[in-house]
């Protein structure tokens, strides 16, 4: 793009100036005409609600086209499919593996413009927007809210059941009230009470404290997870002095496994330590984590893969988008009609132009999303097939940039388009992030492996290992290497933190 510019700049040159009149004569105005080359990249309100469109997993398209529904006059359901049987019409979108990815015919989903009569009075021909049938035979849905399960208890409600039957004071009742409140997922209270009370309120707000500490399950209002433990073996029956002591001073060196450490610090053998770690092992640590809310969310996969049963080969693998529960859209004849119409109005027809244009672009980006989709998870198929036959073990080093440069994509768009989406296979609902991963060079420069298989061979290496003699970092990365990898100490440290495995010390395993 090029850009001519004209700019008024003023200049100050003040230098050597002694009077009144050289500083008006240094003051000068000037005007210069530039010319410059730029490129500059600028998203249209369309290309925006494009990228939107694609980034919409299947359960939130489906609400966005709702939205658009309502929101556009011009836009409106087709109903003519809704007798169709759901196997013919995911047919047409299905699709094999070794197949190019464009497929489908959107050119009567485009078009919209249709003729009508010359009477100008369109207000009483202009047909109402069609929506979905209602069916008569459907559930009745206060019954279906009816028998709805309810809500679990939260944590606080599980306490205020607790606090009502206890002989408190009002004040400090609602004290303990709001301590409830103040509990994190585990059951901790990690807010000192003099940042939750006013100064002369803090005893009343301790006596409240106590109380909490007293209801179940025990260990809620603990500090932190000694303060936790130790309220769980105050309740437990018999002499627990022992696992006490363990916790209340060694209770760093125990989580670290240094059991010598504490041994001597003790003065007992190792195995009285076993002991008491396994005393301590059937106290919980969360106490509070049951009554915390994970809600689930459902998934509905934007792309479905099968076995091709019409086909002797195993390999031979159908992709389809199953949108046959998404609303099938339209823009409304009437509208476009009215459009045409040379009588119509001139302000009206701008408002008409602008929502029919509206709705054939959203007719237009949905579709543009179903081939990007189908395209993109085609390439991700050819090359993972053998993921899909033998598992993690056999993914093959991807990656998004890979996906990009064979379809012709730009590699922010095959990011969009498989950010939270799922596909089901015969092995599962996936996310389709789970066919990229990095890879590990190999010594004899034949192909890397995969990152989440080298993962999965650390995993059965640590699982196989002598307890007492836990192999290190650097045994693991030697072995690999004897397996032909190119791998350092580091890079196995890296992978082992990352899934959660502790240290070698940590998972040695001490004789008695």
């Amino acid at each position: 793009m090029t850009t001519l510019a004209c700019s008024t700049r003023v200049a100050y040159t003040l230098s050597n100036v002694n009077t009144l009149e050289d500083a008006t004569m240094a003051l000068q105005m000037r005007q210069n005409l530039n010319m410059r080359m730029e490129q500059k990249l600028k998203l249209t309100p369309q290309m925006i609600q494009s990228i939107e469109i694609l980034l919409l997993p299947q359960m939130a398209l489906e609400e966005r086209i709702m939205n658009e529904i309502e929101s556009n006059p011009a836009l409106e359901i087709d109903d003519s499919g809704l007798g169709e049987p759901a196997d013919r019409r995911s047919t047409d979108d299905s699709f094999r593996g070794d197949a190019q990815a464009e497929t489908g015919d959107y050119a009567k989903a485009l078009a919209s413009d249709t003729t009508h009569n010359d009477d100008n009075n369109y207000a009483d021909w202009l047909k109402p927007r069609k929506t979905a049938p209602i069916d008569d035979d459907a559930p009745d849905k206060m019954a279906a809210i009816n028998a709805t399960a309810e809500n679990p208890p939260t944590l606080a409600e599980h306490l205020f059941d607790q606090l009502r039957f206890m002989d408190i004071p009002e004040q400090q009742q609602n004290f303990a009230e709001d301590i409830c409140w103040q509990l994190d997922r585990k059951g901790y209270l990690t807010i000192a009470l003099e940042e939750l009370f006013e100064e002369e309120h803090l005893e009343d707000a301790e006596q409240a404290w106590e109380y909490v500490r007293r209801c179940e399950p025990i260990g809620i209002g603990a500090r932190d997870l000694k303060d936790c433990l130790l309220l769980q073996l105050s309740h437990e029956p018999g002499d627990n002095s022992f696992e006490i002591n363990l916790i209340a001073n060694h209770l760093g060196d125990v989580l670290r496994n240094r059991l010598p450490v504490v041994a001597e610090a003790i003065g007992c053998d190792i195995q009285r330590i076993q002991d008491g770690i396994e005393v301590i092992a059937q106290l919980d640590p969360q106490p509070g984590l049951p009554f915390a809310r994970d809600d689930n969310h459902y998934v509905i996969p934007d792309v479905i893969l099968e076995r091709d049963t019409e086909k002797d080969e195993a390999h031979e693998w159908v992709i389809s988008i199953p949108d046959s529960h998404l609303p099938k859209i339209t823009v409304n004849e009437d509208y476009s009609a009215l459009l045409n119409d040379p009588d119509a109005d001139r302000r009206e027809k701008e408002y008409l132009r602008e929502k029919v244009s509206g709705a054939k672009f959203i007719i237009d980006a949905i579709a543009q999303r179903k081939r990007t989709l189908l395209k993109i998870v085609t390439e991700i198929i050819r090359h993972q097939r053998a993921f899909l036959d033998q598992g993690v073990a056999a993914l093959r080093p991807l990656m998004r940039q890979d996906i990009a440069t064979i379809i012709g994509m730009h590699v922010a768009t095959v990011s969009r388009a498989v950010k939270d989406k799922y596909i089901q296979t015969p092995n599962g609902v996936l996310p389709l992030s789970d066919f990229f991963s990095g890879g590990i060079a190999a010594q004899d420069g034949t192909e890397a492996e995969s990152s989440k298989s080298v993962h999965l061979k650390i995993h059965k290496l640590i699982e196989n290992e002598d307890k007492k003699k836990p192999l290190s970092d650097q045994a693991i990365a030697d072995i690999l290497a004897k397996d032909g990898l190119d791998i350092s100490r580091r890079t196995v440290t890296k992978y082992r933190i990352a899934d959660g495995i502790p240290s070698t010390r940590q998972r040695r395993v001490y004789a008695g």
